[in-house]
Formats: C-alpha cells, sequence, structure tokens
C-alpha cells in the first residue's frame, strides 16, 4: 500500500543506525562465521522488504524468517540471499519451500518426511535441537537416529545444526542455564561434525553475553564460536545492560493536530481518568492503540514536545491520545507550536531520544512487543543518511 501522510504520524527507519548495528554485531560475534538477522515479524515492525534489501546491500548473505510466507514474500522483492525458515510445515510447506528455494529448519520428523516426499534434487536444511525451551526441536537422544538419517539421504544436505537459549541473560555466567544448554549442545553437534555444518546458538542477549568470554577457555569443551542469530540487538536495543553501541533504528514521530486550554477540574477523554489540578494547555496527537500504542500506557506514558519529556494524559483512543504541553508552552503563543512534532520513541530531529525500552517497561511489556506492535497504518519512512551520535 502506498501511503500519502495525509496524517502526519510515520516511523522513520535509519538505516545508517542498522548498518552500524551490524557491524557492531559481527564484531561481538568473533571468530563464528554464521551471522543471521532475524527479519521475522516484518523485521521486527521495522518494514521487512526495506530492511533485507539493506542487509543484502551491505553484504549479509543468510538471514532469517518464522513463517515461509515471509520468506516468499522476501524472495518476490527480489532478496537473493539465504533465507532460513524457522516455523513449522507440512507437505504444501515443503512445496513452497522447495519452489521459493528457502533454507528450512526442521524440528520434527514430520517435516523431514514431507520435504523428501516433494524433492528431486538435493537441498539444504539445518536441525534444530530443544535443549530446554520445549518449544521445537528434535531432542537431544534423537541426534543419533537423525545422524544416521542424513548419512543415508541423497535429497538432504546438513547445512547447520542449532539451539535456543531460553535464558540467555545469563550467559555471561558460566554456571548458568544457557552453559548448562551449550554444553548440552556441544555433545549433540559431536553426532554431526562429519557433515561439517555451521553451528549456531546465540540470539542477540546470548551473542552480547557470550562475547564477554572471548579470549578465555570455555567450560565443557564448548566452542568459542558460536554462530548467531541476532533480533532485537539489531534495530538498536539492548536486552544487557552495559552495551550501548547500538542505535535505535525507529522513531515513531507524529504531530499535535489540536490545542485545548483547560480549567481547574475539566477531564480529558473517555471516562474522565486524568483531571487538571491547574490550568492546563493539552495537546491532541493523532495515534492511538490501533497503531500499536498500547491503551495499558494511558498515564503512564511520556513523549517528546519540543525537544521536552511531556506527559500523557487521559485515555489512549484507538486514533489519537492528549498530551499535558503546559510547562512547555507557558509563557509562549500557542501559534509557535502549531504542528509541532512529538516524538513517541526513537529520536527527535534534534537528536533526542526517548527509548522503547522505557515505554515498555510503563505497559508492562517487553521491546520486542512494542517494535512489533506498531501497526500498518503507520507509514515507514526510510532515511539512509541520519546518523545520531
Amino acid at each position: 500500500m502506498r501511503w500519502f501522510l495525509y496524517r502526519q504520524t510515520k516511523a522513520v527507519i535509519h538505516l545508517e543506525h542498522l548498518t552500524h548495528n551490524v557491524r557492531e554485531l559481527k564484531l561481538l560475534n568473533g571468530s563464528s562465521s554464521f551471522f543471521c538477522p532475524m527479519v521475522k515479524a516484518n523485521a521486527y515492525g521495522h518494514g521487512d522488504l526495506e530492511i533485507a534489501k539493506h542487509l543484502e546491500g551491505i553484504g549479509i548473505q543468510t538471514m532469517g524468517v518464522s513463517l515461509i510466507e515471509e520468506g516468499i514474500l522476501l524472495r518476490e522483492a527480489g532478496i537473493l540471499s539465504e533465507i532460513l525458515v524457522f516455523g513449522i510445515f507440512d507437505q504444501e510447506g515443503a512445496q513452497a519451500i522447495v519452489r521459493h528455494r528457502l533454507t528450512p529448519v526442521l524440528s520434527i520428523w514430520s517435516q523431514i518426511y514431507d520435504l523428501e516426499k516433494v524433492l528431486t534434487s538435493q537441498i539444504k536444511v539445518h536441525l534444530k535441537f530443544d535443549t530446554g525451551m520445549h518449544r521445537l526441536g528434535f531432542l537431544p537422544m534423537e541426534a543419533v537416529k537423525l545422524q544416521s538419517h542424513f548419512q543415508d539421504s541423497k535429497k538432504l544436505k546438513l547445512g547447520g545444526v542449532l539451539t535456543h537459549l531460553h535464558s540467555a541473560e545469563d550467559a555471561s555466567d558460566f554456571a548458568g542455564k544457557s552453559f548448562s544448554q551449550l554444553k548440552q549442545f556441544k555433545t549433540i553437534c559431536d553426532h554431526f561434525l562429519y557433515f561439517n555444518p555451521v553451528f549456531h546458538s546465540l540470539n542477540s542477549a546470548g551473542l552480547l553475553n557470550f562475547s564477554k568470554h572471548q579470549g578465555q577457555v570455555l567450560p565443557f569443551s564448548i566452542p568459542a564460536a558460536q554462530g548467531a542469530r541476532p533480533g532485537l540487538a539489531l534495530y538498536g536495543l539492548t536486552p544487557v545492560p552495559g552495551f550501548t553501541q547500538f542505535k535505535p533504528v525507529m522513531s515513531i514521530r507524529s504531530q499535535v493536530v489540536r490545542y485545548h486550554q483547560l480549567s481547574i477540574g475539566q477531564t480529558v477523554s473517555y471516562g474522565g481518568t486524568w483531571r487538571a489540578q491547574r490550568e492546563s494547555v493539552i495537546g491532541v496527537v493523532p495515534i492511538g492503540y490501533a497503531d500499536g500504542y498500547h491503551r495499558t500506557l494511558s498515564n503512564k506514558s511520556e513523549v517528546l514536545f519540543a525537544g521536552k519529556k511531556v506527559s500523557q494524559v487521559g485515555n489512549i483512543c484507538m486514533d489519537f491520545f492528549m498530551i499535558d504541553v503546559t510547562d512547555v508552552v507557558k509563557d509562549k503563543a500557542l501559534s509557535s507550536f502549531q504542528n509541532q512534532e512529538v516524538t513517541l520513541f526513537g529520536y527527535d530531529r534534534e537528536g533526542n531520544q526517548l527509548g522503547a525500552e522505557d515505554l515498555a517497561k510503563r505497559a508492562g511489556t517487553i521491546s520486542w512487543e512494542i517494535l512489533t506492535s506498531v501497526g500498518e497504518r503507520v507509514p515507514r519512512i526510510f532515511e539512509r543518511a541520519e546518523v545520531h551520535a
């Protein structure tokens, strides 16, 4: 859909920040040659087609999605890089994978059988093992049977073996859950060394924490090179405190379309949950929970207005929310704030920043949900030159 911005609400996507984050993540990935940025869920809300094109343009040769549909969309947009599909599929899905030259990540035996039924030539696949997440993946005890199957298979070429860390926030601790998983994963990987596949296990938190061990001898003979599949950090947010080198890729901006001058005691929005305790100036911003600005943020969040943090007030509506700008506009003509830009998270035009992490905390959720909630009514505007310090 083409957008004309009749409503001045948009998600500005800073592609130079994406380039910067890729460079920083590769440095943290150390000696591992496997690096698979995740572009599932519309590239975490950023716009998968443009993000994938940019990644491919800066040399990324592998990227990951969850759904076959996501992979097909990228192929039809001209993406040539290897696309790993991490989701479950049936025989019809297997046919689509082959037709669109996607690389399946296999988690259950039926996927293997469905693929082999439709293949007329060899295809590369990855095997996923469940080392404690209990979501997708073969059981560790199935490694021997899978090893034998791939030795005999003429249709399946083993390109990779992987697992998923369920508590990667502790991957800096040798005694933590992550290293317990990696120990188990190491035993699994030993069964497949003959095939010379890539091995990968690290999400964003895992990669950041695991990078703290660069140059160290790891316990249980765990390889120092663990392939990475970064998601959140790719887009400039960090699940691990202390890593400040990443730059947020998305900035949500709108503008004030109307001001109200309220007397003491007057209320704002549905239910009158906010009441003016003084003479107040209230701005109306044309974005709401239908666009992903969660109603649970009502009377809790802040936005940037004229470079200052101001409070959101009243219940957030489907298409609008209101802000208290009294302290910023006092002693000034309201006409000088006509169509004043508002930044919900990310950067404003002066480089002031408001973190999506803070918004997630106020909403009682996680940063991933804040990013992926940005709705399709919010056009993505891609900027290639803007870089913030």
